[in-house]
């Protein structure tokens, strides 16, 4: 059986990659997709299973293992604290962003609570990233789109959550993946991975290697906030804000005729009032972007499968709010395409134009802004929201105004903490926008350009301290 895989156009540089294997390993493996036989990954699982140590599955190794639990998104203020897939982070947990379920879904959870040492694994999305279980989460609950496993102590836990975020691992749970659209991995994946087993002096030097490594890359990363948090004392010092720290009060009284149509407190809080106050003050122009723009809408999710989705070369450019990456820019590397047809014939009203500003509705990049800036059409899911805006205003500018603190704190009045927070569409035309001339609206943004390019700087060289780290550690593995 020969497979052939041509996933370039025809003017990139890139060869033709054609390779053929043997329909019984195929059959053997039970798997007939291209990716699962590429050669290049193949070599490396036999230079794990062959190499300078013995390798097992990590099955031998597993005391226990299950799913998370699949719930509805209702939660509530206190109770059993849930673990989700965007608390999963390759340096550990981010417990920034919590959530409860109620008490009275305890024996509903059951067993899909964690200990302290456990192993968590993301089955979906970022697939493959791997923590070990630290103390302070003894007994949340975690989410269906992670697996928990329980390693016996003839291996060095930190070791494994090492190896398995590693690059070669990485490349073996790609692999791995099931699924059309989003690709997930199972137990029995997981118990299958084969894992080379050194002497424990060895898995203890490779566990301090990493562990350095990470410390460093925090210590980088801290620089890149101090980078990017000197933006907002640059556009507060040229537009004269002056923003007055919120009152730890958290009783505070409203007229009736203050409320129209919300009903939630946090809408209502007193800093608000001051920044209404800071607009109603500046010298320089402010409008709303219902004002500032000719468009404001959202998309919507084509099909439920993958009937609507196509390749690169064929399809139309579909981006979600998730699309949006840390430097608040698109990333068009792993966008999804759609078929032509749908998207002429579901979608044209909100295909995107050169320029669109785009703001994160709802998920884990909620508030995040972006600028398309391609010469091609492309379309949005309903996750995030399309502006088009007038002259009055250099998209660039208003993407950086909005991701000041000063707009951030415009966002987070408008979001809904429902379920699952979120901005309403009809409320993101109230975002209002101080600007000065397009000529100094031209130059902050050349400055904070500058700022940017420094803090993007900064981040790759955080992630290459550890890239370089993993790198070590599969040298000394597999030399």
């Amino acid at each position: 059986m020969k497979n052939t895989r041509n996933s370039k156009s025809k003017n990139d540089s890139t060869p033709l990659q054609v390779f053929a294997t043997w329909s019984e390993d195929a059959i053997a493996g039970r798997r007939l997709d291209v990716k699962y036989w590429i050669p290049a990954i193949r070599e490396l699982q036999k230079a794990i299973q062959h190499g300078k140590y013995e390798s097992q599955k990590l099955g031998d190794f597993i005391t226990d293992i299950r799913y998370g639990i699949s719930t509805t998104n209702e939660y509530v203020d206190s109770g059993v604290p849930l673990l989700r897939i965007l608390n999963l982070k390759n340096d550990g947990l981010d417990l920034s962003k919590i959530v409860y379920l109620p008490e009275s879904r305890s024996d509903e959870i059951g067993k899909a609570v964690v200990h302290e040492n456990d192993l968590l694994i993301s089955r979906s999305g970022s697939v493959g990233i791997v923590i070990v279980v630290p103390k302070e989460v003894e007994g949340f609950a975690f989410g269906s789109f992670m697996i928990k496993f329980c390693l016996n102590d003839k291996i060095n836990k930190q070791y494994v959550a090492a190896w398995l975020n590693g690059e070669a691992s990485r490349k073996l749970i790609e692999r791995e993946k099931i699924g059309a659209i989003q690709g997930n991995i199972t137990i029995e994946t997981i118990k299958n991975f084969d894992i080379p087993i050194p002497p424990i002096s060895i898995q203890n030097e490779v566990v301090k290697k990493i562990q350095k490594a990470y410390e460093q890359r925090q210590r980088k990363k801290a620089e890149v906030e101090n980078v990017l948090f000197s933006i907002d004392d640059f556009v507060f010092g040229e537009l004269g804000i002056d923003i007055p720290k919120e009152s730890p009060e958290r009783v505070f009284q409203i007229w009736s005729d203050e409320i129209q149509t919300r009903l939630d407190p946090s809408y209502f809080r007193p800093i608000f009032k001051m920044l209404d106050k800071i607009f109603s003050t500046t010298k320089y122009n402010v409008k709303t972007l219902k004002n500032l723009s000719t468009k404001i809408t959202s998309g919507s999710t084509p099909l439920s499968g993958g009937d609507a989705y196509t390749n690169q070369n064929d399809g139309i450019p579909f981006l979600r709010s998730g699309d949006i990456n840390p430097d608040n820019e698109i990333d068009f590397d792993n966008l999804n395409f759609i078929k032509k047809e749908i998207h002429n014939k579901k979608l044209k009203s909100s295909q995107l134009e050169k320029g669109d500003l785009l703001i994160a509705l709802i998920g884990a990049t909620i508030g995040q802004v972006s600028v398309y800036n391609m010469d091609r059409e492309a379309n949005i899911s309903q996750n995030l929201a399309s502006v088009r805006l007038k002259d009055d205003v250099y998209p660039e500018y208003a993407k950086e105004f909005l991701l000041s603190k000063f707009g951030q704190m415009e966002l987070d009045r408008i979001k809904r903490y429902a379920a699952r927070a979120n901005i309403n569409l009809d409320e993101v035309g109230s975002l209002q926008v101080i600007y000065p001339s397009k000529d100094k609206q031209n130059e902050m943004v050349g400055k904070i350009r500058k700022i940017r390019a420094k803090a993007t700087e900064l981040r790759q060289e955080a992630e290459s301290i550890v890239i370089s780290a993993q790198k070590q550690v599969e040298q000394m593995i597999l030399a």
